[in-house]
């Protein structure tokens, strides 16, 4: 065998060990932390920061005891302060969608086409994708 096909092959061997390597990396399970739930006083605490006119504090309080994302922690903030409960029931389905969605999903479901129809929904209503489905074939 001559030099240079020798070579070409360790360098074939390095390449396939490498590529190896890293697929095994990609697979291999991360070091992840389950944020902390909150206590039974945690909501509490958040609403007390709340009331005190620090919402900001309030809301950082909040994701960091369950992991909320920002907006969703804003959202439940501004629910506690007035007067609600978090976690909120969830909403039936179909409540909460206004005339012109029903009727541009209803539009969209008439031309065969479900899927928009089931955005569209989702897109104004905020329901899951299976609420909303059910909510689009109901119509």
């Amino acid at each position: 065998m001559s030099p240079a096909v020798q070579i070409a092959l360790a360098v074939a061997l390095v390449v396939v060990v490498f590529l190896l390597l890293l697929a095994l990396r990609r697979g291999r399970p991360r070091d992840l932390v389950a944020p902390d739930r909150p206590a039974g006083d945690g909501q509490a605490e958040v609403l007390r920061l709340a009331r005190a006119g620090r919402t900001v504090e309030a809301v950082k309080v909040l994701r960091e005891q369950t992991g909320l994302s920002l907006l969703d922690a804003k959202r439940a903030v501004d629910v506690l302060v007035s007067g609600g409960t978090w976690p909120p029931d969830p909403p039936a389905p179909g409540k909460g969608v206004d005339d012109a969605v029903r009727a541009e999903a209803a539009r969209l479901l008439y031309r065969g086409k479900k899927i928009q129809a089931i955005k569209v929904v989702r897109e104004h209503t905020h329901m899951s994708l299976a609420d909303a489905k059910r909510y689009v074939e109901g119509l």
